[in-house]
């Protein structure tokens, strides 16, 4: 496999940094025209994590 084919696997979202949190947002936002989806919600419960852990 080549390098280029393992950077666009998927990545859980426990391990995301804050920087893939904020791109996987605004990618699904707008794929899924809003912020009402699972998924985004997932990342945004992620990202108040990592930023109470930075505090």
């Amino acid at each position: 496999m080549s390098e280029e084919n393992q950077e666009k696997k998927n990545k859980k979202i426990s391990k995301m940094t804050l920087a893939e949190i904020d791109s996987a947002v605004k990618k699904a936002a707008e794929a899924m025209n809003g912020q009402t989806s699972l998924y985004i919600k997932h990342l945004n419960q992620r990202k108040e994590e990592l930023l109470a852990k930075k505090s």
